[in-house]
This record gives C-alpha cells, sequence and structure tokens, in this order.
C-alpha cells in the first residue's frame, strides 16, 4: 500500500493554528513579490511550443501542390464533423481535394484529423488567435489553409510584438527584435 505525503498535525498545530499561518505566509509572500504581468496584444505576443494545437494548415510538396490525397480519413475520423473534403482527379490521374473546408466554429483543436492523415498534409500549427466577430470568417478553405503560417522552431517565449491597425485585432511579431524572454523564469516558485 503507497503511503501519502499528509502530514499529521499535532495538538499543538491545532492549538497556534499552524497551518493557517503557513497559508498566510505564502499570501503575503506572493503580494509583496513582483508582479508577472503579460502586455498582450499591444507589446508581447508568446509564441507557444512545437506541441501546440492551434490553427489548421496544409503542408506542401516543392511544386507548390498539396499533399492532400483527399482520402477522406480526416473527415471521417473528426468528432465534431467540422470538415469537408470533396475529391476530384486532375489531368495526371492524381487525386486532389476540390473543396477542403474546416468550420473553426466548432473544431475541438483535438488533433485527430493530423494523426489521421496518410499523406502528412494537414497540421496543426501554433497560432492561437481565431477569434473573430464574424461567424463566416471560421469557416476555412483551402486556400486559407495554404496561406497559413506554420509552426516556428522556438517556442515557449515572448516576443515584441504590436496589435494590427488594420482591423484584424490580432497581434504581429516586431521583426526588428528576435530576442524573446522566458515568461516561466519569472514566476515565482516556492
Amino acid at each position: 500500500m503507497a503511503r501519502t505525503g499528509v502530514k499529521q498535525s499535532s495538538w499543538i498545530g491545532r492549538v497556534f493554528f499552524a497551518d493557517l499561518l503557513a497559508g498566510l505566509r505564502l499570501t503575503l509572500g506572493y503580494m509583496m513579490s513582483k508582479t508577472v504581468t503579460h502586455h498582450y496584444p499591444d507589446h508581447e505576443k508568446w509564441v507557444p511550443y512545437q506541441r501546440h494545437r492551434g490553427h489548421h494548415f496544409m503542408n506542401t510538396n516543392e511544386a507548390g501542390e498539396v499533399n492532400c490525397v483527399a482520402c477522406g480519413l480526416c473527415s471521417k475520423i473528426c468528432p465534431c464533423n467540422c470538415i469537408t473534403v470533396i475529391p476530384f482527379e486532375n489531368d495526371q490521374g492524381d487525386r486532389r481535394p476540390k473543396v477542403f473546408d474546416i468550420d473553426l466554429a466548432r473544431c475541438l483543436y483535438c488533433g485527430l484529423c493530423e494523426d489521421a492523415c496518410p499523406a502528412d498534409a494537414i497540421k496543426l500549427g501554433q497560432e492561437y488567435e481565431v477569434s473573430t466577430t464574424n461567424r463566416a470568417t471560421l469557416k476555412v478553405h483551402l486556400e486559407d489553409l495554404i496561406a497559413a503560417p506554420r509552426k516556428s522552431e522556438d517556442g515557449g517565449d515572448i516576443k515584441p510584438a504590436k496589435l494590427d491597425s488594420a482591423g484584424s485585432q490580432h497581434s504581429i511579431l516586431r521583426p526588428e527584435s528576435d530576442a524573446g524572454r522566458d515568461w516561466w523564469s519569472r514566476v515565482r516558485r516556492d
């Protein structure tokens, strides 16, 4: 039988409220320490790790054609039925998707479509800013998936960014500075 790490308090601890004092000490320690503030989206943006599952993107080959063979496995395994795939054959006899739509309003970002794809065509990237006020823009088409940002090599850092003034309400990384800082190093751990 496994032993737990629960410490039995003695009668002295109960009389002098040792647990209450330990909790108050921890709370006061956080109150007096330097705050950790993330200035998102105006000045900083967090770049997620490689394992983050964000906005979908479609891989292409060297010729610029999509790797998708329109087998439909991604739409069959999707638990919320948000992927629509309609195949066609081009002049060379290659099977490609005529329609490849993803409804991001229904997507769970579970990654099952990425796991089921035999051609390594669909991937989940690191883009997490998919919110919008127009529901029609959450239906993503094949052209949007090809143009979507890929995974970055580095992740877990906070990079300098600015809010897009064009009205998309997304933050854009500033190209002049690649130096980021690790947000987790500023969090106090006792």
